[in-house]
């Protein structure tokens, strides 16, 4: 049983929590508020048997052995740094850092002390998205050709951090990582060269961003995110001899089924609807780092999230967000 604390009171630490609670491998043990009274509050939320009144002193605790950190975005490389030099291991929220050179120090870190430090990207860990690298690795579409792929939302909350530059607010951190990292693992390769378009908000971050990234073996992804656009979630996978399209491929509801559409052939193929059962990936994401930290340091992470891609999707939305400003396009 691996005993979890949480740093970090946010929407997507209560799911996660939701997730401990469905596992007979992980439960969780303490969580953590700079505000005693809200760590009350939130332990008593979340079914937490500890409330700390510090991140420190969660790192602290010994009944604690792992960390989900789930902070804004800025804090990221400053609390995983701590919680490995305190040897809990960490799973912390996407982005792994605002920056590449952040995110290698935080490995640095783990390595350091002989603990796993892993980007929660939980969708990754969802049997849809299995079976689609699946479907992609047997040639079921061909070779990749493009991708499109989006994520957008309406944020209508003026003070939320995503909105502060301090922070590392912005779409593109927040969402558009999401399209990014998935079309990286669908492709396979690092990116070669980067070029976006954004509106930029009053604060000074991008609330809407349009992005192509190329790759060496010529694939090409044509990503998109907002603030300021509808609710959707669309990837569309096309090869040389076959179409997948996916909706809301990145926050799936864990008690209803998902779908892969699939088209076989590259002119005027028959639509194949491959159904997916429910399932929680908070707790899968949660019992597969739980594997990750059994197996020990002699592997080289989970192959549902795999270490490098985390550097190389930093370096792509630094590369991007550096674009955006100048109108340039940015070799990788």
């Amino acid at each position: 049983m691996l005993n979890w604390g949480i740093i970090g009171a946010g929407r997507i630490s209560r799911k996660f929590a939701a997730g401990l609670r469905e596992s007979q491998e992980c439960r969780l043990a303490a969580v953590a508020s700079r505000d005693p009274m809200r760590a009350e509050a939130i332990a008593a939320e979340l079914g937490a048997p500890v409330a700390h009144s510090s991140y420190a002193a969660l790192l602290a605790d010994p009944q604690v052995q792992a960390v989900y950190i789930a902070l804004p975005n800025s804090m990221h490389a400053e609390w995983a740094i701590h919680a490995a030099t305190a040897g809990k291991h960490v799973l912390c929220e996407k982005p792994l850092a605002a920056t590449a050179a952040d995110a290698e120090a935080m490995f640095t870190a783990a390595r350091s002390n002989q603990v796993w430090l892993m980007e929660a990207f939980m969708y990754r860990f969802h049997p849809r998205t299995i079976a689609l690298q699946e479907l992609i690795r047997s040639g079921a579409v061909g070779a990749i050709q493009f991708i499109r792929a989006g994520f957008s939302f309406s944020l209508d909350r003026p003070g939320d951090v995503r909105w502060n530059p301090d922070l590392a607010g912005g779409a593109l951190y927040d969402a558009g990582c999401y399209p990014l990292n998935l079309a990286r693992a669908l492709i396979g390769e690092t990116p070669q060269r980067a070029w976006a378009t954004a509106r930029w908000s009053q604060s000074g971050v991008d609330e809407t961003l349009a992005a192509t990234v190329e790759y060496p073996n010529g694939a090409i992804a044509q990503i998109t995110c907002s603030f300021r656009a509808s609710f959707q979630q669309q990837v569309q996978i096309v090869g040389n001899d076959g179409v997948i399209e996916i909706d809301q491929c990145f926050t799936m509801h864990p008690d209803q089924p998902t779908h892969i559409r699939l088209w076989r052939g590259n002119h005027f193929a028959q639509l194949e609807r491959i159904e997916i059962a429910p399932t929680n990936h908070y707790r899968l994401e949660a019992e597969g780092f739980a594997q990750l930290i059994q197996a020990g340091h002699g592997t080289s992470g989970l192959p549902e999230m795999p270490l490098i891609e985390t550097l190389d999707n930093l370096a792509t939305i630094e590369a991007l967000l550096k674009s955006a400003r100048t109108n340039q396009t940015v070799m990788l």
